[in-house]
């Protein structure tokens, strides 16, 4: 067995230098192993050589039973995972979920009960037991790791869906890492099926992506493909593939990174007016992610700040910048992040920013589907109080939906969005300050 047997496959034709009368209509001069489905490089759809050869010694890398991977992000695995389910399942949903996944349920057309995480982002075994006791569902899905790296617990989550009948899906885009370092947090595998983005912590092309099952999932690898098939392009890249192949089983040294990472945050934490969020405060969750608050100043603020002096984060909100680091990072990077904060502009007498829990004052009055493939309208977000949502909108990143499709658009909804707008958040799901919502009947 090649150790890299999907780029064995595409050396080894590249090196014939073969005349290419197939796709792409480079023929190779922008990339010689960017390849179409030909004798020798497999079929991503359903593959049986040199892909299916990949992803199996990926699936053992990262803690799996099974690994098919992902051209068009954990996106098309959040689809697939809900497509696994019978038509008009039930579904128990972490609320702070991926905006791909609600789009999952408007695809499929499945039920959804909603479960709240913490300030935190945690959803735990026994809030998922007693809402299952309530709402009897055929599956659970949650987040975990979120944005800021917080990480729920999933083997306990997992005990109390199984013995209700209930499968467990776990978006797991950021915990892509969690394979390679005792000292990271344990990858989910007491799933049936989990999702892992290696092109945001590992060292792959944006894109990539594994769906990933595990020993409880009481499906074939034909019905996990079957249910895939339609969220990916019959014409996959090859350069992604082999990325992923190289990012998983080639990993950086992710126990250096940690060690490397507990001592910068250490020096965060010794900078005035600097917190760093996570540490020695008692919440479960990546140490390579480091979330930073700033005394006087928003998220927004400090975000703004850093970026004045060349250091971009990946996130921002209210309260916090959320960094992403990986081994990659060089450590000169870590010397302009320090000195960027230690020269912190006086605060800021920062607008109030209104406190929103998504779905507080919500309840279901339609269906997702319903919501967002019915006749619906563009409203001004100050008038749509009291309209049925009919589009996910939301601060992005994260990609969490604070109007949520077939909910009541609360006051608090529209407060929290048209402030987030001024302080500099960017929006998803509004359309120049209009909100969709499902046409009221004439």
């Amino acid at each position: 067995m090649s150790e890299f047997p999907l780029k064995k496959a595409i050396s080894e034709y590249a090196g014939k230098h073969p005349a290419r009368f197939h796709m792409p209509g480079h023929k190779g001069s922008v990339s010689v192993f960017d390849v179409t489905e030909i004798t020798g490089t497999d079929n991503l759809h359903f593959p049986s050589g040199a892909i299916l050869e990949s992803e199996r010694l990926c699936a053992e890398a990262l803690g799996a039973a099974d690994a098919h991977f992902l051209v068009n992000g954990s996106t098309a695995g959040n689809f697939a995972m809900l497509s696994l389910l019978p038509p008009q399942s039930r579904v128990l949903l972490g609320r702070n979920c991926h905006r791909s996944v609600i789009n999952g349920l408007a695809l499929t057309g499945h039920e959804c009960f909603g479960i709240f995480p913490d300030s935190e982002g945690i959803i735990t075994a026994e809030q998922v037991a007693d809402a299952l006791d309530k709402h009897p569902c055929d599956a659970v899905f949650i987040t975990s790791p979120t944005y800021r790296g917080a990480v729920c617990p999933i083997d306990g989550i997992a005990s109390a869906a199984h013995e209700r009948g209930a499968l467990l899906f776990v978006d797991c885009a950021h915990g892509a890492h969690f394979a390679f370092s005792d000292r990271l947090p344990p990858v989910p595998s007491h799933a049936d099926a989990w999702c892992v983005s290696t092109h945001k912590t590992l060292a792959a092309l944006t894109q990539t992506a594994v769906l990933l099952t595990g020993r409880s999932l009481n499906k074939t690898r034909w019905e996990v493909e079957r249910a895939l098939d339609p969220y990916q392009t019959t014409s996959p890249s090859y350069e992604l593939m082999l990325s992923i192949e190289s990012a998983v089983l080639a990993p950086d040294d992710w126990d250096k990174h940690v060690e490397r990472i507990l001592g910068i945050r250490k020096k965060l934490a010794s900078i005035p007016r600097i917190r760093v969020v996570g540490s020695g405060d008692g919440v479960a969750g990546d140490p390579t992610r480091i979330v930073i608050t700033a005394e006087g100043m928003s998220g927004y603020a400090l975000s703004a700040h850093l970026e004045r002096l060349n250091v971009f984060p990946e996130m921002a909100d209210s309260e916090a910048v959320t960094l992403i680091t990986t081994p990659r990072d060089p450590d000169e990077w870590y010397d302009m992040l320090i000195n960027a904060l230690a020269d912190l502009p006086e605060s800021t007498s920062a607008r109030p920013f209104p406190a929103f829990r998504s779905g507080d004052e919500a309840g279901a009055f339609v269906g997702v589907r319903e919501a967002v493939m019915g006749k619906a309208e563009l409203v001004p977000l100050s008038g749509s109080v009291g309209r049925i949502c009919s589009c996910a909108a939301g601060c992005y990143p994260p990609g969490t939906a604070v109007l949520f499709p077939g909910e009541r658009i609360s006051k608090d909804a529209v407060d929290f969005l048209s402030e987030a707008r001024l302080v500099g958040a960017e929006l998803f799901g509004l359309f120049d300050e209009m909100a969709a919502v499902l046409k009221e009947d004439e």
